[in-house]
């Protein structure tokens, strides 16, 4: 985590789960970078994270568990899962970030304005197509 994120600010918390004969003993929270201040209560769990893992795992069937679809060349499988990445983030609208419309007066009205993860963020303004990540010129890396 240092390496990767050394020149931004971040917080980690990591959630140790004990189990017992499929049953749940304890939960212990280990703050590994930064403090309780910085975690809301309703974020200290694991439910966001497991559910994106599902939402991939779905999606992508090299995850899946005891699949016939795995890969045999790791390029093919980290192309795969960046192009799936790109779909979640910038293409797919998300339920959990519409916002609902208050106006009135049409017969046939939309109700929800539709958002994007990068809509909501500001990185862009409309969600993108397939086109966009097939066209977009990438820079060489030194």
């Amino acid at each position: 985590m240092k390496k990767h994120f050394a020149d931004i600010p971040y917080h980690y918390l990591q959630i140790v789960k004990q189990r017992f004969k499929r049953l749940l003993v304890t939960v212990k929270k280990c703050f590994i970078k930064g403090s309780e201040k910085y975690f809301p209560k309703s974020t200290q769990n694991t439910s966001f994270i497991e559910r994106f893992n599902l939402t991939l795992r779905q999606h992508v069937s090299s995850l899946a568990r005891k699949t016939l679809g795995y890969c045999k060349s790791k390029n093919n499988f980290n192309n795969t899962l960046w192009i799936n990445l790109f779909n979640y983030n910038y293409i797919q609208f998300h339920k959990g970030l519409r916002v609902k419309i208050t106006e009135t007066n049409k017969k046939f009205k939309k109700r929800y304005e539709h958002y994007t993860p990068t809509m909501k963020m500001g990185l862009t303004r409309k969600a993108l197509n397939g086109r966009f990540l097939l066209t977009i010129p990438i820079l060489p890396s030194d």
